[in-house]
Parts: structure tokens; sequence; C-alpha cells
């Protein structure tokens, strides 16, 4: 007998294999079908989502059906998911806490090496026949420099025991941690004006909120230094585009990694896009098969749980006391 409706993006066979056992499967692309996933939102009595939208409209016109909507990653971005409709209309919301640390942690290396060691273009420049061009990749090293951290949660800590490793000094800016957990891995405990001016290269590691929507403006990297690189892994909107745009342009600070952007995908005449101090990925920080694995089954287990009527593992909004388990 089927426990309801579901709703999922493309995930590992296994996980739809698991679930077509247990329930009705409807699976959607939201990028390739957006239209079609929209109208089975409202037709579902739970959805997994990666990264499709959940809007208050089709929670409201779902009129009761839809219980849950499990979130495969860390992360429970407010553009994706209107949590605060969720709590309205008692609809459980969960997440998946630590499932992509390790992906994302390795994510900001790689990129942060491929940025001070100018790896892309020395790329481009060998399969164009330019082997003579490497005098103009002399890049920097890592060891020595000191990496700023915004952000002590689970992918944080794991970006800062890389840090480490790399023989980088650590400075560290969260409220909401205490300082004896970034003393313990030789790290320093400070505001974020303060990491912001003397770090060399700056990693972003906290929620989308908020307290941190536009955290990062024109004031803030007005004090980073002009050799230092910004990456962030988190969420677009944490930073404002535009004064990134424009110290980029101006070369006020060297560079930056983005994963990620406030509205996804970005228009095709975005003005970040055009830069050349800036390394994109689109957003594949959880994209691994371990990521996607343990958030993807994660998730499966969560919509079960709730359609068996049982209370889910990690929920952000509690749809029995209809409210919001973390910071919106």
């Amino acid at each position: 007998m089927s426990l309801g409706r579901v709703l999922v993006e493309e995930f590992q066979p296994e996980v739809l294999k698991w679930l077509r056992e247990r329930v009705d499967l409807v699976v959607v692309n939201p990028w390739v079908e957006p239209q079609r996933w929209e109208l089975e939102v409202v037709r579902a009595d739970a959805v997994i989502s990666r990264k499709g939208k959940i809007t208050r409209e089709q929670m409201e016109r779902s009129a009761g059906r839809l219980k849950i909507i499990a979130r495969t990653g860390v992360g429970v971005d407010p553009s994706r998911v209107d949590l605060e409709a969720a709590k309205e209309y008692r609809v459980w919301v969960t997440n998946q806490p630590g499932s992509n640390a390790v992906s994302v942690a390795e994510l900001v290396f790689g990129q942060m090496i491929a940025l001070v060691r100018h790896t892309h273009d020395a790329d481009r420049a060998v399969k164009e026949n330019r082997w003579s061009d490497y005098l103009k990749f002399i890049g920097t090293e890592l060891a020595g420099k000191t990496l700023g951290i915004v952000g002590m949660g689970n992918i944080g800590m794991r970006v800062a025991l890389r840090a480490r490793a790399f023989e980088m000094d650590l400075l560290v800016s969260d409220p909401y941690i205490p300082e004896s957990h970034v003393t313990a891995i030789g790290g320093k405990w400070i505001g974020l004006d303060e990491l912001l001016t003397d770090a060399d290269l700056v990693t972003i590691h906290c929620p989308l909120n908020r307290e941190t929507r536009g955290m990062i403006g024109a004031k803030e990297l007005a004090l980073m230094k002009r050799s230092a690189f910004l990456v962030n892994a988190a969420r677009g909107g944490i930073i404002d585009e535009d004064a990134l745009c424009t110290v980029l342009k101006q070369r006020k600070i060297a560079g930056a990694v983005l994963d990620v952007i406030a509205s996804e995908p970005p228009a095709k005449d975005h003005p970040l896009i055009k830069l050349d101090n800036v390394l994109w990925t689109p957003h594949l920080g959880a994209m691994t098969l371990e990521a996607s694995e343990r958030g993807e089954w994660g998730a499966a287990q969560e919509v079960i749980r709730v359609l068996e009527s049982k209370r889910p593992k990690n929920p952000v909004v509690d749809a029995k006391e209809a409210r919001l388990l973390l910071p919106a």
C-alpha cells in the first residue's frame, strides 16, 4: 500500500527504487521542466528537493495535502523554500546537517588553489600552444597566508582543519560559537571587520537569513587587502553582488571564487560573469557522489517517517508546533 504521492528530483537509482517500493513517485528535474515542477508540487504529499522551489502559493494551493518538504542539503534557503509559509500551513521542512561538509570544504580548497596558481588560465594556454606564457602564471602559496573563515559550523570546521594541513594561519568570525572552539585548533576568534582587514583569503560558511543577508557589502569589502581573495560557497545573498563587482573591476581585491549567486542561474549578462578575476562553479559544493548519497537517503527517510505519522529527525520547521527552528 502506497504511503502517498512524492515528488522528487533526479536522484540516484537506488534511492528512487527504495522510494517506489513505498510511495507513488513522480520524478521531475525543476531546471529542465520548471512548469511541470510547479504543477506537481500542489499534487504531492511530500517533496524531496535539491534545487526545486516551493512557494507560499504552492502550499496554499496544496490545501493541506503537502506534509513535508525534505531538503537533501544543509541549507534551507528562504528563496527556495518559503519557511514562514511552511510554518503557517504546518508543513514539515527538514534538512541534512553535515551531509555535504566534506565536499564543500574540498571544493573550497580546490578552487582556492586554482585561483592563486592560475591553473585554469594555464591549462587554456597549453591547449592553445602558448607554453611559453608560463611566466604570466606566477602564483602565490597558501602556506603562511592567513585564512579568514566566516561561520564555523560543520563546513567551516572542516575548512579550518584543512587549512592547518596547508600551514595557514586561521582567523574565525562566528558569534554563535565559543572562543575555545577556535583556539583548540590553533585559530584566533575575532570580529568580522578585523577578519576582513587581516585575512589574505576570506571564505564564507554561514547560512542565509535575515542576519546574514547582505552582510558583506561595500563597507566590508573596502576593508580587505588589495591582494586578498574572497570565496563564497555558502549562499549568494550574503554578499552584495554590485559592491563585489565594483571592487573586482577596480582590482581593490585580487579575485573571487563563487559557487553561488543570489539568483541562480545567473543572467547571461550578469556583470560578474564577464570578469577575469572570478572563478565560477555552478553551485557544485555538495555535488559529489558521497554527499549526494548521504543527502538523498537522509531526505528520503525523513519523508517516509512523516508519511508514517512519525516525527522527522532534522526538522527546520516543526509542523506540529507551527514554529521555525532555525533563524529565518
